[in-house]
């Protein structure tokens, strides 16, 4: 299982593989903020990853970078509502 280590909660998860973060956050009890509920169009969910690549998640989609850009989102963020954890 991959695991996801937020920092600023000091809190290492644990989650099943190709697990969609923002919903593995919810079940375990991290708020996340969401006005499309997942839709990736809001961007209130955005997180910071390590690295603007990143092995451990998919890559971004055309409509996820759109959205990114139109919120004038910072180059190590992305959408939780977007990625799939594949490793640590």
């Amino acid at each position: 299982m991959p695991k996801v280590r937020l920092p600023q909660k000091n809190l290492i998860l644990s989650i099943e593989s190709n697990s969609n973060l923002m919903n593995a956050l919810l079940a375990a009890g991290v708020p996340v903020a969401s006005s499309c509920h997942g839709e990736g169009v809001c961007s209130m969910c955005k997180v910071k990853i390590q690295g603007t690549v990143n092995p451990a998640v998919n890559p971004p989609e055309k409509y996820e970078v759109e959205t990114l850009k139109r919120n004038r989102c910072e180059a190590d963020e992305r959408l939780s509502c977007q990625i799939e954890v594949t490793n640590d």
